[in-house]
């Protein structure tokens, strides 16, 4: 299969059978796939409150985290290809080791309330602070597709939390079932030899992810920006990790398992449902603040001839 510099096999056949072209494709991400933020980025990078950071354990699997805390301090850019993490420990994620056991990691910065979203991929060291050294070799933004606008004011750091011990099991509760089945956002992990850990963002009506039993999910594959690095990446390793956080209350759930792509044809259409077969299910409570609902996207206005 051809070698192209910003897409490997798994996304090159995908975006193939969709009818991409990816020699033209991969011309055309060229520049905007580069390893630091221009000044804009650095602007809105500096200033989240919110973000979603993809992990890989000392089993290889991928875990996808919520990275919360106060504009100017939760991310700090030391340079254009450095950014300094000070993520709170939330009992019984795994990021934090993940990093330290790992380094590989990858940050979806995002802001709902602008429906903007960037991505990076790298690598992380923990320093003797405690903080995350985070050294990007690939980053760009993404579309604002399937985002649900809300605004988020970060928990004061001083803010008195009820604490739950995260929890471990091997299936989804009838609370885990609720929770996804509410879910109209929920953000993926996934990994490539070639580019590192990747996280992303998932949105739809709520249904959109459907549990089939207690360790089974599906979700369809939205049309999106053509790229497929999440399903391309599950073509080459086949591990997955979700996060479904609970705007509300702040409950995290978070899942790693095994991913398929199940593929459905209907007049020369090709239309994918991603299968997650769960191998584990963690709880925790993160301080998440407070989040207000502002407008929900209208599935019915976007269309797209390729898949994200």
């Amino acid at each position: 299969m051809t070698q192209l510099r910003n897409f490997h096999e798994g996304e090159i056949q995908l975006q193939r059978e969709s009818g991409v072209d990816p020699e033209a494709y991969d011309q055309a991400v060229d520049q905007p796939f580069r390893p630091e933020l221009n000044p804009s980025e650095v602007r809105f990078v500096g200033t989240r409150t919110f973000s979603v950071a993809a992990s890989i354990d000392s089993a290889g699997r991928p875990w996808a985290s919520p990275l919360l805390g106060q504009a100017d301090e939760l991310f700090t850019v030391l340079d254009p290809t450095t950014v300094r993490i000070t993520p709170p420990r939330i009992d019984g994620d795994p990021f934090i080791d993940n990093v330290g056991a790992q380094g590989a990691m990858g940050v979806l910065y995002f802001d709902p309330s602008l429906r903007r979203r960037a991505k990076s991929l790298g690598k992380g060291t923990i320093e003797p602070d405690a903080t995350i050294a985070y050294r990007m070799h690939r980053m760009f933004g993404i579309c604002t597709k399937y985002i649900y606008k809300r605004s988020h004011i970060a928990a004061q750091p001083d803010a008195e939390q009820m604490v739950t011990p995260g929890s471990i099991s091997d299936g989804l509760s009838h609370e885990d079932r609720t929770q996804l089945e509410a879910a109209d956002t929920i953000f993926l992990a996934s990994h490539s030899d070639r580019f590192g850990a990747d996280p992303t963002h998932r949105g739809g009506p709520s249904g959109f992810v459907t549990v089939i039993d207690e360790t089974t999910l599906a979700m369809p594959d939205f049309p999106g920006n053509g790229m497929f690095q999440t399903m391309g990446n599950l073509l080459l390793d086949d591990r997955v990790g979700l996060l479904s956080l609970d705007f509300e209350t702040g409950r995290s759930l978070q899942v790693t398992g095994r991913g398929s792509i199940r593929t459905e044809r209907d007049a020369g259409e090709v239309g994918r449902t991603l299968m997650i077969d769960i191998d584990e299910v963690r709880i925790s409570q993160a301080n998440q603040g407070t989040w207000t609902n502002i407008e929900a996207f209208d599935l019915g206005r976007v269309s797209n001839p390729a898949q994200a």
